[in-house]
């Protein structure tokens, strides 16, 4: 019995510390629609569970140029999104990919909800320095809205 208490309390030392995350990441960016004349800019932050897995969420305002059978005008939008993101630890670049569902204020009608997937990386140009730049391509479900943005935030 103590062999097997011993070795269990082992293997979750180990595992607890191959696993811990304790850090946040918060930073902005900006970009556009790449099917769409648009802008977009946002504030984003991070939970990082563990060296796998985070979770976090965007706040951006974009502004995106509608032409259907009206004249052409522009949709101004607020979405705020929560994502869940798996990330591929490597020692300059961090691809990542995930999901996550927008709630999108519109400037000229109601709220709506969108589901949306996304791939990215981050990039230490300094691995022992918190800063990192951002490169991320998002798909919103709601009106098939594909964004391409970059930036730059910081890991602590």
């Amino acid at each position: 019995m103590k062999k097997t208490i011993l070795a269990f309390c082992i293997m979750i030392a180990s595992v607890s510390a191959s696993f811990a995350g304790d850090s946040i990441a918060v930073g902005v960016r900006a970009g556009a629609a790449t099917n769409h004349s648009s802008y977009v800019t946002e504030a984003f932050g991070d939970l990082y569970l563990n060296k796998l897995v985070s979770i976090g969420a965007t706040l951006a305002y974009q502004g995106v140029d509608r032409d259907d059978s009206k004249p052409v005008r522009r949709d101004e939008s607020m979405p705020i999104t929560a994502l869940a993101k798996l990330h591929a630890p490597l020692p300059v670049l961090t691809p990542y990919a995930g999901l996550g569902q927008a709630i999108i204020f519109h400037n000229k009608s109601g709220s709506t909800g969108s589901p949306v997937v996304l791939v990215g990386t981050d990039f230490k140009p300094v691995p022992a320095m918190p800063l990192f730049l951002n490169l991320e391509y998002r798909h919103q479900f709601n009106g098939s809205l594909d964004i391409l943005a970059a930036g730059a935030g910081v890991k602590f």
